[in-house]
Protein backbone atom coordinates (compact mmCIF):
# COMPACT_ATOMS: atom_id res chain seq x y z
CA UNK A 1 0.00 0.00 0.00
CA UNK A 2 1.50 3.35 -0.84
CA UNK A 3 1.34 5.81 1.33
CA UNK A 4 -0.41 9.07 0.96
CA UNK A 5 1.09 11.57 -0.83
CA UNK A 6 0.43 14.46 -2.16
CA UNK A 7 3.90 15.77 -3.96
CA UNK A 8 3.87 16.95 -8.05
CA UNK A 9 6.58 14.17 -8.01
CA UNK A 10 3.92 11.34 -7.11
CA UNK A 11 1.31 13.07 -8.84
CA UNK A 12 2.99 12.47 -12.18
CA UNK A 13 3.23 9.15 -12.26
CA UNK A 14 -1.00 8.74 -11.20
CA UNK A 15 -1.72 11.12 -14.44
CA UNK A 16 -4.33 8.46 -16.22
CA UNK A 17 -2.70 6.64 -19.13
CA UNK A 18 -6.17 5.49 -22.04
CA UNK A 19 -5.98 1.57 -21.70
CA UNK A 20 -5.93 1.67 -25.59
CA UNK A 21 -2.38 3.87 -25.59
CA UNK A 22 -1.33 0.89 -23.44
CA UNK A 23 -2.38 -1.79 -25.69
CA UNK A 24 -0.97 -0.33 -28.95
CA UNK A 25 2.49 -0.04 -27.00
CA UNK A 26 1.56 -4.06 -26.39
CA UNK A 27 1.68 -4.41 -29.57
CA UNK A 28 4.68 -2.42 -30.64
CA UNK A 29 2.61 0.86 -31.62
CA UNK A 30 6.30 3.01 -31.64
CA UNK A 31 3.46 6.04 -31.15
CA UNK A 32 2.09 4.54 -28.31
CA UNK A 33 5.50 4.56 -27.05
CA UNK A 34 6.65 8.17 -27.96
CA UNK A 35 3.06 9.41 -25.91
CA UNK A 36 3.99 7.32 -23.14
CA UNK A 37 7.11 9.03 -23.47
CA UNK A 38 5.95 12.79 -23.38
CA UNK A 39 3.85 12.02 -20.31
CA UNK A 40 6.01 9.85 -17.92
CA UNK A 41 9.49 11.47 -18.90
CA UNK A 42 9.60 14.44 -16.23
CA UNK A 43 8.65 12.16 -13.85
CA UNK A 44 11.21 9.41 -14.27
CA UNK A 45 14.10 11.91 -15.00
CA UNK A 46 12.95 13.54 -11.47
CA UNK A 47 13.04 10.28 -9.98
CA UNK A 48 16.51 9.21 -11.26
CA UNK A 49 17.97 12.94 -10.48
CA UNK A 50 16.58 12.86 -6.94
CA UNK A 51 18.65 9.37 -6.27
CA UNK A 52 21.66 9.95 -8.35
CA UNK A 53 21.76 14.13 -7.88
CA UNK A 54 23.71 13.41 -11.43
CA UNK A 55 22.52 14.99 -14.49
CA UNK A 56 24.36 12.85 -16.81
CA UNK A 57 23.48 9.69 -15.06
CA UNK A 58 19.58 10.67 -14.83
CA UNK A 59 19.78 11.04 -18.95
CA UNK A 60 21.64 7.72 -18.99
CA UNK A 61 18.69 5.98 -16.10
CA UNK A 62 15.77 7.68 -18.71
CA UNK A 63 16.84 6.13 -21.68
CA UNK A 64 17.36 2.74 -19.64
CA UNK A 65 14.16 2.89 -18.28
CA UNK A 66 12.53 2.88 -21.76
CA UNK A 67 14.15 0.16 -22.96
CA UNK A 68 13.14 -1.60 -20.21
CA UNK A 69 9.51 -0.57 -20.59
CA UNK A 70 9.79 -1.45 -24.50
CA UNK A 71 10.93 -4.47 -23.57
CA UNK A 72 8.35 -5.39 -20.53
CA UNK A 73 5.52 -3.20 -21.32
CA UNK A 74 3.53 -6.65 -22.79
CA UNK A 75 3.47 -8.22 -19.12
CA UNK A 76 1.52 -5.38 -17.54
CA UNK A 77 -1.91 -6.73 -16.75
CA UNK A 78 -4.05 -3.77 -15.92
CA UNK A 79 -3.68 -4.95 -12.25
CA UNK A 80 -2.86 -1.32 -11.33
CA UNK A 81 -2.14 2.35 -12.76
CA UNK A 82 0.10 2.02 -15.55
CA UNK A 83 2.04 4.46 -13.88
CA UNK A 84 2.74 3.16 -10.88
CA UNK A 85 4.04 -0.04 -12.34
CA UNK A 86 6.18 1.89 -14.60
CA UNK A 87 7.66 3.95 -11.62
CA UNK A 88 8.24 0.25 -9.27
CA UNK A 89 10.54 -0.26 -12.79
CA UNK A 90 12.34 3.08 -12.96
CA UNK A 91 13.19 2.74 -8.92
CA UNK A 92 14.40 -0.66 -9.50
CA UNK A 93 16.37 0.47 -12.72
CA UNK A 94 17.81 3.42 -10.59
CA UNK A 95 18.95 0.99 -7.33
CA UNK A 96 20.43 -1.46 -9.80
CA UNK A 97 22.58 0.95 -10.92
CA UNK A 98 23.43 2.84 -7.99
CA UNK A 99 24.52 -1.18 -7.13
CA UNK A 100 26.70 -1.59 -9.98
CA UNK A 101 28.06 0.88 -9.43
CA UNK A 102 29.11 0.40 -5.77
CA UNK A 103 27.46 4.19 -5.17
CA UNK A 104 25.37 2.65 -2.42
CA UNK A 105 26.85 1.44 0.59
CA UNK A 106 25.70 -1.61 2.90
CA UNK A 107 26.21 1.05 5.93
CA UNK A 108 25.04 4.34 6.95
CA UNK A 109 27.22 6.86 6.56
CA UNK A 110 25.94 9.51 8.22
CA UNK A 111 28.53 10.31 10.81
CA UNK A 112 28.59 14.21 9.84
CA UNK A 113 25.33 14.60 10.86
CA UNK A 114 24.21 15.27 14.67
CA UNK A 115 21.00 13.29 14.61
CA UNK A 116 19.01 13.31 18.14
CA UNK A 117 16.68 10.99 19.82
CA UNK A 118 13.75 9.28 17.85
CA UNK A 119 11.11 11.00 20.45
CA UNK A 120 12.73 14.32 20.02
CA UNK A 121 12.25 13.60 15.99
CA UNK A 122 8.77 11.83 16.26
CA UNK A 123 7.66 14.44 17.92
CA UNK A 124 8.40 17.48 15.34
CA UNK A 125 7.43 15.31 12.38
CA UNK A 126 3.75 15.07 13.96
CA UNK A 127 3.64 18.50 13.88
CA UNK A 128 4.33 18.51 10.06
CA UNK A 129 2.79 15.43 7.98
CA UNK A 130 5.95 15.17 5.85
CA UNK A 131 9.56 16.63 4.77
CA UNK A 132 8.07 18.73 1.82
CA UNK A 133 5.40 20.67 3.87
CA UNK A 134 8.59 21.22 6.61
CA UNK A 135 11.00 22.47 4.25
CA UNK A 136 8.72 24.16 1.12
CA UNK A 137 8.56 22.84 -2.14
CA UNK A 138 9.84 19.85 -3.72
CA UNK A 139 12.46 21.81 -5.29
CA UNK A 140 14.01 23.19 -1.81
CA UNK A 141 13.42 19.56 -0.31
CA UNK A 142 15.40 18.41 -3.48
CA UNK A 143 18.49 20.52 -2.99
CA UNK A 144 18.36 19.77 1.04
CA UNK A 145 18.67 15.94 0.23
CA UNK A 146 21.42 16.67 -2.31
CA UNK A 147 24.11 17.36 0.77
CA UNK A 148 22.99 14.21 2.15
CA UNK A 149 25.04 10.23 1.96
CA UNK A 150 23.79 8.59 -1.12
CA UNK A 151 22.02 6.16 1.20
CA UNK A 152 20.15 7.94 2.95
CA UNK A 153 19.36 10.25 0.36
CA UNK A 154 18.14 7.65 -1.32
CA UNK A 155 15.77 6.66 1.56
CA UNK A 156 14.30 9.97 1.96
CA UNK A 157 13.37 10.13 -1.86
CA UNK A 158 11.79 7.45 -2.09
CA UNK A 159 9.51 7.93 1.30
CA UNK A 160 9.09 11.73 1.51
CA UNK A 161 8.93 12.93 -2.72
CA UNK A 162 7.95 9.12 -4.04
CA UNK A 163 5.33 8.10 -1.70
CA UNK A 164 6.73 4.46 -0.39
CA UNK A 165 5.88 3.39 2.84
CA UNK A 166 8.76 2.01 4.95
CA UNK A 167 7.86 -1.48 4.34
CA UNK A 168 8.34 -1.10 0.13
CA UNK A 169 11.39 0.70 0.65
CA UNK A 170 13.22 -2.04 3.04
CA UNK A 171 12.73 -4.43 0.31
CA UNK A 172 14.15 -2.26 -2.04
CA UNK A 173 17.18 -1.57 -0.36
CA UNK A 174 17.62 -5.12 0.76
CA UNK A 175 16.58 -4.08 5.04
CA UNK A 176 14.54 -3.75 7.47
CA UNK A 177 11.69 -1.78 8.15
CA UNK A 178 13.41 0.13 11.20
CA UNK A 179 16.00 1.09 9.02
CA UNK A 180 13.51 2.99 6.93
CA UNK A 181 12.38 4.34 9.71
CA UNK A 182 15.32 5.10 11.75
CA UNK A 183 16.81 7.12 8.75
CA UNK A 184 13.58 9.48 7.70
CA UNK A 185 13.32 10.40 11.92
CA UNK A 186 16.52 10.87 12.37
CA UNK A 187 17.53 13.13 9.06
CA UNK A 188 14.09 14.66 9.29
CA UNK A 189 15.45 16.48 12.56
CA UNK A 190 18.81 17.09 11.06
CA UNK A 191 17.61 18.73 8.34
CA UNK A 192 15.09 20.96 10.01
CA UNK A 193 17.49 22.16 12.25
CA UNK A 194 19.93 23.05 8.68
CA UNK A 195 16.99 25.18 7.73
CA UNK A 196 16.56 27.12 10.81
CA UNK A 197 19.94 27.79 10.75
CA UNK A 198 19.86 28.99 7.21
CA UNK A 199 16.62 31.23 8.30
CA UNK A 200 18.14 32.47 11.11
CA UNK A 201 21.79 33.51 8.97
CA UNK A 202 19.10 35.25 6.64
CA UNK A 203 17.48 37.10 9.01
CA UNK A 204 20.81 38.30 10.29
CA UNK A 205 21.41 39.65 6.96
CA UNK A 206 18.65 41.57 7.02
CA UNK A 207 18.79 43.49 10.44
CA UNK A 208 22.58 44.03 9.78
CA UNK A 209 21.61 45.65 6.23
Amino acid sequence: MQSKNTTIQYQRFQQAVPDEVVRRAQNGDMAAHSELYKMFSQAIYTLANGICRDPHCAEDLLQSIFLKLFDKVGSFGFRAPFGMWLRQIAVNECLMYLRKHKKYSETLSTDEYEFTNYQETQSLSNRKSNMAELFGDQHDLAKLLSNLPLDVRTVLWLKEVEGYTHDEIALMVNKSPSYSKSITHRAFKALAKKVALSTNAATSTVEVG
